[in-house]
């Protein structure tokens, strides 16, 4: 495929996303403005339904027509949504690739952070999962029951944080764990298969937890943050977790509440917002986040932790 090509569908696919429905005459008007359109040509009928095609066989991804809305195009979900949302977060991966000479003058501008060390394929771990076969994992952070090496019976894999995880079952112990890939040591496929229990849906899983931070021996509960300043906006348009409803809106607060199990991870974020997040409820999580602060305030004001500082 022509590198021009590829660029053009890589477009077409981000411009039907970001504008979740659009008209044939809104993806023109938008490509006469595109810097791949570098003689300002226009974009034929025939020729944008080509794209459509080829992307479709060639990323099984579809840009379908819904003629019952003013013909407006969208990117339509498999029956697991979650398959095109990968599939476009692979390609736009593979699209960062394509940076050549032409970003040479601004490299200096793009700044990333240090990538980890790849021990092993996402690909295989995929693979592991469709074929429900057990993995032998070593990691550097011990599980719950102290464990470092364990043989896994790959449920799910997830995308958090701009980070992978893969989450399983212990064959020995039956215990679920989450595990990082950055913090794997090592990671390889075994003869042993596991049977996938029908009842267990990822996503029903996950809902009541935040992030990666499971414990499936907990219940979900009511939670109440009031929450101000600068991370109010930001709660306004990136919820804290799916199940965020704003109660309380006042001038300078608002009081979310949450239907969450609030673990470790769960509190650490309320602790990085600072001020600006204080628990309301329950009174067990506001006990157990103030514990932390005082600890923290501990540390700051003993002077034995200012003298080793000094030292430092």
């Amino acid at each position: 495929m022509k590198r021009d090509l590829f660029r053009r569908y890589v477009w077409l696919i981000d411009t039907v996303r970001h504008a979740r429905k659009i008209q044939f005459e809104g993806i023109t008007e938008r490509w006469m403005e595109s810097p791949l359109n570098a003689d300002h040509s226009q974009l034929a009928l025939r020729t944008f339904h080509n794209h459509r095609h080829a992307i479709e066989n060639l990323f099984g991804i579809r840009i379908i027509c819904d003629r019952t809305d003013n013909n407006q195009y969208y990117i339509a979900d498999w029956p697991n949504q979650n398959v095109t949302k990968l599939k476009m977060w692979m390609l736009q991966k593979l699209s960062f690739s394509d940076i050549d000479e032409e970003t040479e003058p601004v490299g200096h501008r793009i700044l990333l952070d240090p990538l980890p060390e790849e021990k092993y394929g996402l690909p295989n771990v995929i693979e592991a999962i469709q074929n429900n076969r057990v993995l032998r994992l070593s990691c550097s952070v011990p599980t719950s029951d102290n464990k470092t090496s364990l043989l896994l019976a790959p449920y799910c894999i997830r995308y958090w944080r701009s980070q992978w995880y893969i989450f399983g079952k212990d064959v020995e112990t039956s215990m679920l764990h989450a595990f990082n890939l950055e913090r794997v040591i090592e990671i390889s496929p075994t003869d042993a298969t596991f049977e996938y229990p029908r009842d267990f849906s990822p996503e029903v899983f996950f809902r009541d937890f935040f992030g990666m931070d499971v414990d499936s021996t907990r219940l979900p509960e009511v939670v109440r943050l009031k929450i101000c300043g600068r991370t109010r906006d930001m709660a306004h348009t990136l919820p804290l977790h799916r199940s965020q409803k704003e109660v309380i809106s006042a001038q300078d607060y608002s009081v979310f509440e949450y239907f969450i199990v609030p673990t470790e991870e769960f509190q650490n974020t309320i602790l990085s917002h600072c001020t600006d997040t204080e628990v309301l409820f329950p009174e067990s999580l506001r006990a157990d986040v103030a514990k932390k602060v005082n600890e923290m305030a501990r540390r700051y004001n003993t002077p034995e932790y200012q003298t080793e500082g000094e030292a430092l």
